[in-house]
């Protein structure tokens, strides 16, 4: 490969939510970063597709392959699309990312540095920090634009170290940011693959799965020192539920593809370790347990119960309390940026990273993106939250 050329394919992957998708190449374009950009459409808009078949004229700075796919009218359709996309890539290392958020290229260098000097690593991250976007009390950009809020650390992130792939699962099997971390690639193909394989019909054992299947083919980077990915609070798509998950759960394959699940990850950590499948089985269970109460607990508990009745009676005092401005915006940066440092942040990086907040900052408030989106707004918004996959 030429020394020139990118080394990390950013993967992309659309359903809907199409203003994002521009502030995303916007904001990549205006920070020039310098990857592969492979955006896999599973919701085509005939507007938005146009503008990606030609983005050399709108990104200048961004080189992007953009591929239609059929619409992503269930899981396994999903599935297939991410499988493909993944068998796409022609750089040693990819990144997953989701188009309301942001890419900080200081951290994702570090990430690609790390797995270049160390083999036995499958991937490497930055911290994840989030983000919000204040606009008023009913937020009516959908968060595409306003003033940068609340800015924290967003998953709590550890390096995984162990030479045993079932100590690493044991370990760090609920990290979701290794979903979002920097990795090789031919370990997101191979993850990738078998998920269009395994087919599951509930997208928490989807995440579930990856993270534990990357866990087996090596260790797992997190560095403290660094931010790489910016997620935004309060964008995601919505539920993949149709009704909540007590509906999903009798009318899905769940139980089976636990099964699945524990059986194929077990085989892989067991192989990776040369040692007795039944030494890690009971383990991935219990793992898979305590996600599931967890989500149990913050969906049914009785907060939750508080707030589905809030929503139903006083919408708007839910959507102000969500979307309320965060006087403590400042301190957060400070903190954070305290945080990097004291983890050995030099202050190079962290003037960049001063730098990448700014850029950040004139995307979600400032006038220049503001221009260039308002030709889109009707045809392409309001910034619509599209189910997931399958509802």
């Amino acid at each position: 490969m030429n020394a020139a050329e990118p080394r990390l394919t950013i993967v992309l992957p659309l359903r809907g939510r199409h203003l994002f998708t521009l502030r995303f190449l916007w904001h990549a374009n205006k920070a020039r970063v310098p990857y592969r950009i492979l955006i896999a459409d599973g919701m085509v808009h005939p507007l938005l597709a146009r503008i990606l078949e030609n983005s050399r004229e709108r990104f200048p700075h961004l080189d992007i392959e953009y591929v239609r796919y059929p619409d992503d009218k269930d899981f396994r359709d999903f599935y297939a699309k991410m499988s493909d996309a993944a068998a796409r890539v022609r750089t040693p290392y990819a990144m997953l990312v989701d188009n309301d958020d942001f890419l900080s290229p200081g951290g994702i260098d570090a990430a690609i540095a790390h797995l270049d000097a160390h083999s036995d690593y499958v991937c490497a991250s930055g911290r994840v920090a989030g983000f919000s976007a204040y606009s008023g009390l009913d937020n009516p950009s959908g968060g595409v634009r306003g003033r940068l809020d609340r800015l924290c650390a967003y998953f709590p992130s550890a390096d995984v170290t162990s030479a045993s792939a079932a100590d690493r699962v044991r370990q760090a099997a609920l990290d979701l940011w290794i979903y979002y971390a920097v990795i090789r690639t031919e370990a997101l193909v191979t993850v990738q693959r078998e998920l269009a394989g395994l087919d599951f019909s509930d997208l928490l054992i989807y995440e579930a799965f990856y993270v534990m299947r990357v866990l087996t083919l090596g260790k797992a980077r997190a560095d403290q020192s660094t931010v790489g990915y910016l997620r935004q609070y309060g964008t995601s798509l919505n539920s993949s539920f149709k009704k909540d998950w007590v509906h999903h759960l009798i009318r899905s394959r769940f139980t089976s593809d636990v099964e699945a699940l524990v059986e194929r990850i077990s085989e892989a950590a067991a192989e990776a370790d040369a040692a007795d499948v039944g030494m890690i089985v009971e383990d991935v269970r219990t793992i898979l347990e305590r996600k599931f109460r967890q989500f149990v607990w913050a969906s049914y508990g009785n907060f939750q119960k508080l707030k589905w009745w809030l929503r139903a009676r006083v919408p708007r005092l839910v959507g102000w309390l969500q979307n309320r401005p965060r006087f403590s915006r400042r301190r957060g940066r400070a903190v954070l940026l305290a945080e990097l440092a004291a983890a050995g942040a030099p202050q190079a990086y962290l003037s960049a990273f001063r730098s990448d907040l700014g850029l950040i900052e004139d995307v979600l408030g400032g006038d220049e993106f503001a221009r260039y989106l308002e030709p889109y707004l009707l045809e392409l918004g309001p910034a619509d939250r599209n189910r997931a996959p399958g509802t």
